[in-house]
């Protein structure tokens, strides 16, 4: 490797290209992490320059290049190992100082600019070679659009705002149109209202002295026994940090050119879709939140090995599974599987409402229970049909939400989930996928019985020991099953909370009912309480909590009812909610620790087939 000081200019003077790897990731910086900080470094050498302050050069980060053999007329080429964020915005700066130049009616300098912009003379694809930058296809576009606009008023007609029906302000331009735009009002701002005591030109002229000596870059070129892949793997970017994906990205194509499959058409073929923005947007798994494209690398691999992946490891798992395992004949074969299970993995976290993937997809959500995806690539992966399929989400729904009312641990769930992947029969069924399940033992593993889901169902304080998301979901769950299947099928669109029906304040208002009657218990408490009514009192708090006495609501009748008794809560209740969850109070005329177990029971009933356990 050889480095190299050079200065923005330097890096763009003369015919030459740099060629960004299509595989590399798209441009990801942005105006607080880069654009600002890149521009107070230019403003304030700016300002030295004006000023006459001589002081060492500023340095802008480094780049690593490779030298890429051409023939012909073709334009010298370098590829970029490392840095294309950073060449690129260089780029994108200097077009929008040319624009600010044009407008200013300053030719020469205009022009000067646009020397660095664009090759000219004899080329063998001028199309393309006429660009001293050529980014991955996603972005290709955008940094053409914008140097060949020459003016701000061009570059947005060409990306005009996108503004959504309803939404209140238009989306943002693309990331590359957004740093153009910021950068054409910062140079014109700067220049029109600062250093006023010199001429205009003069301004101009000093920004352009400080563009070719106070402002430096290191370019680091590759010779010929250095080998690209090892050094951008190793290198840490001053930029966006690099996610496992893009490194992952970086490794298959690098191996595609090396083994002479067509990069090209691979990416478009099959890998042009991971830079959606959909695979961008990040998940929470766990504490913390991922992008959606890692976090699939993570479950696919831990599918194919059937074993548990670290994703702060993927990378080196991902590398040494390829290299040591050799899985595959070649980089499309490849791809090919990963297309095959990007569209599972789409299927669990963009789920299609009503379907009982779907339904099984809400519940991992709401139980933060993510682990288990590379068992589900591996079921998906079996080609089963929708019958087997659906019986095998409904038995893994059944495992996690009877566990989690039963007050078992979640921990240790990624290593089950992997376990039981690598038990799957080939010939997989309902039958012999639930004789998996029940072997597992001990409270760790175990899939609760019904008699033991009762217990739970009926006894344990739910509500204080799970979160309110997951008892509205098993709420929601059951109110969908009341209505099945005389009921008219309704979409509840409300936000709903959990009411209490003997509220959680009921001490006021609600006497206890055997000890006392129609004395409440506050009255008695100080100094005063019966033994009895301190035993009732602790079976009061322990059932309130059950879900015998929780139904749903919404957010302004809760509020309304709080702690009021129950000949006040009924007919409230009765009037303002359509939910067949709280038909259940029509003809009862008074609620007590027996009615909440009665109506625990009766839910109990519901919730076992929603939740079956199977024999």
């Amino acid at each position: 490797m050889q480095p190299f000081s050079r200065s923005i200019f330097d890096l763009f003077d003369g015919k030459k290209r740099y060629v960004v790897p299509l595989f590399q990731r798209q441009y990801v910086w942005n105006l607080e992490d880069q654009w600002e900080p890149l521009w107070e470094d230019i403003r304030r050498k700016h300002q030295d320059q004006v000023k006459q302050r001589v002081g060492p050069p500023h340095f802008l980060g480094a780049m690593v290049i490779d030298q890429k053999k051409v023939f012909g007329n073709q334009v010298p080429t370098h590829l970029v190992i490392d840095g294309q964020q950073r060449l690129t915005t260089f780029q994108i700066f200097l077009a929008a100082f040319r624009d600010r130049c044009a407008e200013m009616d300053l030719a020469t300098y205009r022009d000067e600019c646009d020397r660095y912009l664009v090759n000219t003379g004899i080329m063998a694809n001028a199309e393309e070679e006429r660009y001293k930058v050529w980014p991955s296809n996603f972005d290709r576009d955008q940094l053409k659009g914008i140097i060949d606009s020459k003016s701000r008023g061009e570059v947005e007609r060409r990306f005009p705002p996108i503004r959504r029906k309803w939404a209140r302000k238009p989306d943002p331009r693309p990331n590359m149109i957004e740093c153009y735009l910021y950068f054409h009002d910062q140079i014109g701002e700067h220049l029109e209202t600062e250093h006023l005591d010199i001429k205009l030109e003069q301004r101009v002229a000093k920004l352009f002295e400080t563009l070719q000596g106070s402002l430096k870059v290191v370019t680091i070129e590759l010779e010929g026994n250095d080998d690209p892949q090892v050094i951008f793997e190793t290198l840490n970017a001053r930029g966006a940090p690099l996610q496992a994906s893009d490194l992952l990205r970086n490794f298959i194509f690098w191996r595609a050119t090396q083994r002479n499959e067509n990069q090209e058409k691979l990416y478009q073929t099959y890998w042009l879709p991971f830079d959606e923005q959909f695979w961008r947007e990040e998940e929470k798994q766990g504490r913390l939140l991922r992008p959606r494209l890692d976090l699939f690398m993570q479950h696919y691999l831990a599918f194919r090995r059937q074993e548990d992946i670290n994703i702060g490891h993927l990378f080196a798992e991902y590398k040494q599974w390829i290299t040591v395992s050799q899985p595959f004949s070649s980089v499309e074969e490849e791809l090919q599987e990963l297309v095959q299970h990007r569209g599972f993995f789409r299927k669990l976290v963009d789920p299609e409402h009503g379907s009982s993937l779907g339904r099984l997809a809400n519940t991992l959500k709401i139980f933060d229970t993510r682990t288990i995806y590379p068992l589900l690539l591996g079921i998906l992966d079996r080609g089963l049909p929708d019958q087997i399929l659906n019986e095998l989400w409904e038995d893994l729904g059944s495992y996690i939400v009877r566990r989690a009312v039963c007050g078992f641990t979640a921990k240790g769930y990624n290593l089950i989930f992997v376990s039981i992947l690598a038990k799957l029969p080939k010939d997989l069924t309902r039958s012999n996928f639930r004789a998996i399940l029940h072997e597992m033992q001990g409270e760790s593993r175990v899939w609760p019985r019904d008699e033991d889901f009762r217990e739970a169902w009926l006894e344990m304080p739910s509500y204080d020991n799970m979160l309110a998301a997951r008892i509205q979901l098993i709420l929601r769950e059951i109110e969908d099953h009341l209505r099945k299947p005389k009921s008219e099928v309704i979409d509840i669109k409300s936000d709903l909370t959990i009411e209490h029906v003997l509220p959680q304040g009921w001490i006021e208002n609600w006497p206890l009912p055997n000890t006392h009657p129609g004395v409440p218990f506050f009255s008695r408490i100080n100094g005063n309480a019966d033994p009895a009514d301190i035993k009732e009192s602790a079976r009061r708090d322990k059932l309130m909590h059950s879900f015998g006495n929780l139904t749903l609501v919404t957010q302004p009748l809760n509020s309304a009812l709080q702690n009021a008794p129950y000949q006040d809560k009924r007919p409230a209740i009765l009037e303002n909610s359509a939910l067949a969850l709280n038909r259940y109070f029509q003809n009862l005329d008074s609620w007590d620790e027996v009615s909440i177990l009665k109506r625990g029971a009766e839910l109990f009933e519901a919730a076992k087939t929603i939740w079956p356990f199977g024999n």
